[in-house]
């Protein structure tokens, strides 16, 4: 669940249950003092509260003409990139998952919905330059066609400050190796869109430890969709060096800074 302030409106990060794409409201610790304070409070919740349903709209519907009118209008409502990607778009991204492991999407649906995805990408401010070394480099496990959710992810945690790489789609063994070994990242991460990735995922890092033993000193993070299922509140525990991520504000890697 995303998590707000119900009077100013502001961004609060995300609670368990994680598969539940609505929104809960609470007060944040400005308010609260403003509150106990007795200050008055203006009326900013109506502006974000109306956007918020016209952006939930536009994903399911696929409206890309709507896609950077909205965006515009969240920045000029004070919203940075985490507050309109976490707390305005993942809802939808949620959805879309929850409709697609249900069966209930059609492929023509999940087109648009990644177009609209694709649209809004393209209306953020540019991602930092590529960099040589690099907190964390993500793949997609094997078999997941699906890297929407990676590369939210990827955005997010830039925006937060941290050095991170995306490549997608899949690539072969070797190349992922050399990659590695191009970029020397912290931590390796793997994107599972569905429970069947996990396993590959597992083989995968097996693979990475065998032919990099000699100098590779990182840890291997699995996030994505797969582990949001259920809820979320117990991460399985998968095995040495292997964090299981479902909350982004739990990954610490570098500088830790929102923008």
């Amino acid at each position: 669940m995303i998590r707000w302030c119900s009077y100013c409106q502001r961004f609060l990060g995300e609670k368990a249950p994680f598969d539940v794409p609505s929104f809960t409201h609470t007060i944040c610790d400005r308010c609260a003092e403003r509150f106990e304070s007795d200050e008055p409070f203006k009326d900013e919740t109506g502006p974000l509260r109306e956007l918020l349903l016209r952006m939930m709209a536009s994903a399911c519907q696929g409206d890309e003409t709507a896609c950077v009118p909205l965006m515009q209008e969240a920045a000029k409502l004070g919203l940075n990139t985490v507050s309109m990607l976490v707390g305005m778009l993942q809802p939808a991204l949620y959805q879309a998952g929850l409709d697609w492991q249900d069966n209930t999407m059609s492929i023509a649906t999940e087109h648009r919905f990644t177009a609209w995805c694709e649209r809004v990408f393209a209306s953020l401010p540019a991602a930092p330059p590529p960099v040589t070394h690099v907190d964390l480099l993500i793949f997609q496990a094997p078999g997941n066609s699906h890297n929407i959710g990676a590369r939210f992810a990827t955005r997010i945690l830039q925006a937060r400050g941290m050095t991170v790489l995306n490549v997608f789609p899949e690539l072969p063994p070797d190349d992922i190796v050399a990659e590695v070994r191009r970029t020397t990242p912290k931590a390796i991460g793997l994107s599972c869109a569905l429970p069947s990735s996990v396993p590959l995922a597992l083989e995968m890092v097996e693979q990475l430890r065998r032919r990099l033993a000699a100098n590779l000193h990182c840890r291997f993070i699995l996030g994505g969709f797969a582990f949001r299922l259920g809820g979320g509140a117990n991460p399985p525990v998968l095995g040495r060096d292997i964090d299981v991520i479902v909350d982004l504000d739990a990954l610490k890697l570098g500088r830790d800074q929102d923008a």
